[in-house]
């Protein structure tokens, strides 16, 4: 198409304007839109008309007309306000707490007195040596005291902080007072942060160690102290180990190898643990043993019950290398020719072995194939009597008692109950079979009043008619939970063989949920005393064992009651531990194929299992 055919299609242009354009006329604007109202307006909920001040509403009324940015918090200006005010407040909190650790009591004391006058926070930051300054001047026309950051790198850095959980400084780090003050280095490369290592090896010794001691205490903090890499008692290796497994106490953001992610607590100090046994190459030493044992007990709370039996075996065969068993394949040591260092964390170590290889073989339904230690127990008047607990981090927040630790009446406890857990083990596994019902009935009564004078013989101080501290009432915990599996076993095997109506049928039953609603008994005084934050990983078996055996009871007030609580703590536990989780599927199984109803309770309680653990414990 030509240009003139195009232009017959075009329509006809409208008229100009008349007479000559002014060249100087000037452009017409648009109106400029206000994103900000001043305070009176915002105050009044009227139109403002913005800058400049005064507005037009301000000026007829004779009103102040003010406009503050910074209010708006969508704005930068207020972002680092924001900024500058959390880090006024997390220095004044610093400085605070450092003045609390120090010995300087008068100090303390007139600080004390200048809060309770309720002084401003200035005045409060010179008392403490913290910088006094003025957050409130910051505003677009003065940016204040805030440094020398411009807008956009303020920005950027709030952002960076928020995004980044491991640089996050937390309230709760921040008023966290570990017990015991350690050392990063040389002991780790995952961290040198010498605060987080204080808290997780405080966290070991109050909540697991107690529990299940594979070594002796004293003597590990001395040499860690020491900062001797290549000591006997305490290596790179043991350390890492500890904390891996202590993270699973923890809160702290720090603590998880995976930002998020609940189940990955532990990983990189686990990791690095891995790494330094596979450079050790075997080498036979006595923190390595107590490093297997413990890398063992983490790898069960992941879930790798083969991996823990093969690691934990590999503690044991080193033990027994070292001749601290009896039995054939063990040399025998010139104990005389010991340190007492030496002899004393070999002690706790064996005995520590020996306890903890009954409870794993218990579990996997195996003879436990340990012989007894060759060392005694050591005498009544031991180092560590003076050794007190306190239920840290909790401690932090409420005033505790610190009460004697009993480390080593509880590891004298332990041990008594493991010989008779041996002999358990030695008729289920393996003289059950070649037994008549009468006869497997007899040897477990026996077995059972076995069981009841071990607990009459406890000296008082282990009493269980008060509320304990943890070691305590697990020892308490284990003789009602083996008392679960004899008579879960001698159930099991009349049903087996036929004799369910048997006279003793029933009574073996009561004995389980007899057990089982104690345990829980137990457990709600932990729960009432300390919380379900911080609870001993040994508690999860025993706690799952009760839950099952009451399946079948429910219909006793006092069973369900039982049912709910001991539901409650697998509940606590599944919001970290991957057997936890099972446990619970595998109860919700048995309860479906028995044809069983939870009470209402506890499945309320059930209903918490999505929630965060903030949100619940």
């Amino acid at each position: 198409m030509t240009t003139k055919e195009q232009d017959k299609y075009l329509p006809p242009l409208a008229p100009g304007p008349h007479g000559p354009i002014s060249q100087g006329s000037a452009a017409i604007s648009k109106p400029r839109k206000n994103s900000t109202a001043c305070l009176p307006c915002k105050q009044a909920k009227r139109k403002c008309s913005g800058r400049p001040v005064p507005c037009k509403a301000c000026r007829n009324t004779d009103a102040e007309c003010v406009f503050d940015e910074t209010l708006d918090l969508r704005r930068k200006v207020a972002a680092r306000r924001t900024l500058g005010e959390l880090g006024y407040y997390r220095g004044l909190l610093h400085s605070l707490l450092e003045m609390l650790r120090s010995s300087d009591n008068d100090k303390m004391h007139r600080v004390l007195d200048i809060i309770r006058q309720s002084a401003t926070l200035n005045t409060i930051a010179s008392a403490v040596d913290a910088p006094a300054i003025d957050i409130g001047d910051a505003g677009p026309d003065n940016p204040g005291s805030g440094g020398t950051l411009n807008m956009d790198d303020a920005i950027a850095q709030h952002e960076r902080l928020c995004a980044d959980s491991h640089s996050r400084i937390t309230v709760e780090k921040l008023c966290d007072m570990p017990l015991l003050q350690v050392l990063a280095r040389p002991w780790t490369t995952v961290t040198d942060d010498d605060h987080l290592i204080s808290h997780l090896i405080s966290l070991y010794f109050t909540w697991d160690h107690p529990v299940s001691q594979i070594m002796d205490q004293g003597i590990f903090l001395n040499h860690m102290a020491s900062g001797d890499i290549q000591s006997e008692c305490c290596n790179p290796l043991l350390v890492n180990s500890i904390l891996a497994l202590a993270c699973a106490y923890s809160d702290f953001p720090e603590v998880f190898a995976i930002p998020g992610e609940m189940t990955s607590w532990g990983q990189h100090f686990f990791t690095e643990a891995e790494r330094l046994w596979s450079a050790e190459e075997g080498q036979n030493s006595l923190a390595n043993i107590q490093a297997l044992a413990v890398m063992s007990f983490f790898l069960k709370l992941q879930g790798k019950d083969n991996l823990c039996w093969l690691t934990f075996r590999q503690a044991v065969q080193l033990a027994r290398d070292r001749g601290l068993f009896h039995g054939p394949g063990s040399r025998h040591r010139n104990w005389r020719q010991m340190s007492n260092d030496a002899l004393q964390a070999s002690t706790a170590t064996t005995w520590g072995l020996f306890a903890i290889n009954t409870q794993l073989s218990m579990e996997s339904s195996n003879v436990a194939d340990l012989p007894l230690p060759r060392v005694r127990l050591y005498p009544t008047s031991h180092p560590d009597e003076n050794i007190l607990w306190t239920p840290y981090p909790r401690s932090n927040h409420m005033d505790y008692e610190r009460k004697p630790s009993l480390l080593h009446y509880t590891m004298i406890g332990m041990a008594d109950l493991s010989e008779i857990n041996v002999q358990i083990q030695d008729l289920l596994f393996e003289k059950a079979y070649d037994l008549s019902v009468e006869e497997l009935w007899g040897a477990a009564e026996a077995l059972y009043t076995r069981l009841g004078m071990w607990t009459r013989g406890l000296p008082s101080v282990l009493s269980p008619d008060e509320p304990q501290i943890p070691q305590v009432s697990f020892l308490h915990i284990r003789c009602r939970h083996m008392t679960i599996l004899l008579f879960d076993f001698m159930s099991n095997e009349m049903t087996l063989r036929r004799e369910s109506h048997h006279p003793q049928f029933e009574r073996a039953q009561s004995l389980q949920f007899q057990a089982a609603r104690e345990i829980a008994n137990f457990l709600r005084i932990h729960r009432e005393s300390y919380s379900l934050r911080q609870i001993p990983r040994q508690f999860l078996d025993p706690t799952n064992s009760s839950a099952i055996s009451l399946l079948t009871d429910l219909d006793v007030d006092k069973s369900k009651e039982a049912f709910v609580e001991l539901c409650r703590f697998l509940v606590a536990f599944s919001k970290r531990y991957l057997p936890a989780k099972a446990m619970l599927k595998n109860i919700e199984a048995i309860a479906q194929r028995k044809i069983v109803s939870f009470p209402s309770d506890a499945l309320a309680v059930m209903d918490h299992r999505e929630l965060e653990s903030s949100q619940w414990l």
